[in-house]
């Protein structure tokens, strides 16, 4: 075992090394572009553990009422040194959230938009006129003033992951449910080994250019080392259990069920996340959003979030060969953003 995590952490540095090689006559800023020695995280003056969050270091909150709350991630400013946690640019806060056995939220009207994902239980969701059943797999768009309601029906936690900002001009008037299981590819070799589903975007009234991912990385596989430019903010969200590695910068960590970090937007630090079991496949929730054009970007995540431009920037999506960052070959035709048996009809109340 250890002469594994050796190999592992050789690899990634590695993987860092070519990450880090640019065009001739590229700046030697940035990480080593330009075949300048990579800079540390240390040099680099970033504190990675502040773009990273875990739900057990937090007290419990309340949300719809009902919902047991556990913060993983906040908003805050990630250009300056703050508080572990509190680095989102555009959105309010990143939560594990439960619905404890045979409980119900009351029906909520809320002026922020949400996504909800289940992770584990069952349950139903409704708005007072239709109802969605729960279960693992479950992805859920409320958009503002939209109402909604979760009952827990067994006799089992219900357990979500839960997103929270402040919609754009362009949200819908009702719930969106899909089912995670029955939605197409989207995505191959986006950053080498990322394999995505597109669960939300603009089509569901997202900003243009943010989306929401679930992605998988397969067993004993590594992604693609890159960084993002300032203004972009990509969360990645561990859903599977079991412990994970990741790299940021010049450290690795170790990433467990319900753990996120956020890339720290500077265009120098590196992420990757690494798979180094031989037979588990590894699942994360990926959101993304690039630049917006706003005065005093940083200054919070429900203020920054109120602009709604275009995306220009942020990491390339792609439908077809590579996706995102891979390599650009013929579209292969197995790869589709078709959301029709994936996305779950309501059913009227009684």
């Amino acid at each position: 075992m250890k002469i594994v995590s050796l190999i592992a952490i050789f690899c990634a540095f590695t993987f860092v090394a070519r990450a880090q090689v640019a065009a001739p006559g590229a700046p030697p800023t940035g990480g080593g572009r330009g075949g300048a020695p990579a800079a540390s995280n240390e040099q680099v003056g970033v504190d990675i553990d502040r773009f990273i969050g875990y739900p057990e270091d937090h007290t419990v909150h309340l949300s719809h009422g009902t919902l047991l709350t556990h913060s993983i991630l906040r908003a805050g400013n990630p250009y300056e040194p703050g508080a572990q946690g509190a680095v989102l640019e555009y959105r309010k806060e990143l939560v594990t959230a439960t619905l404890l056995p045979n409980s119900r939220t009351p029906i909520s009207t809320l002026p922020d938009e949400y996504f909800f994902y289940v992770k584990s239980g069952t349950g139903r969701l409704d708005d007072g006129k239709q109802s969605w059943d729960l279960r693992e797999g479950i992805a859920v768009l409320a958009p503002p003033n939209v109402p909604h309601r979760f009952i827990n029906t067994s006799d089992k936690p219900l357990s979500m992951i839960m997103l929270a900002w402040t919609g754009g001009p362009n949200v819908h008037n009702e719930l969106i449910v899909r089912d995670v299981n029955l939605i197409p590819w989207c995505e191959e070799n986006a950053h080498w080994n990322n394999t995505s589903r597109c669960v939300f975007s603009a089509a569901d009234g997202l900003i243009q250019g943010e989306r929401i991912y679930l992605v998988m990385l397969q067993p004993w596989a590594a992604s693609q080392p890159h960084n993002h430019t300032p203004g972009t903010e990509e969360i990645w969200t561990k859903v599977t259990p079991g412990v994970a590695t990741i790299l940021l910068g010049s450290e690795l960590r170790e990433m467990p069920q319900d753990s996120a970090y956020l890339v720290p937007p500077n265009g120098i630090t590196d992420h990757s996340n690494l798979n180094l079991s031989k037979d588990r496949v590894e699942w994360w929730i990926y959101v993304a959003r690039g630049p917006a054009q706003v005065a005093g970007r940083g200054s919070s995540g429900a203020a920054a979030n109120a602009a709604a431009t275009p995306a220009a920037g942020g990491p390339a999506v792609a439908v077809g060969g590579g996706g995102r960052g891979g390599g650009r070959g013929p579209a292969n035709p197995n790869l589709s953003r078709d959301m029709g048996e994936a996305t779950v009809p309501g059913k009227p109340l009684n």
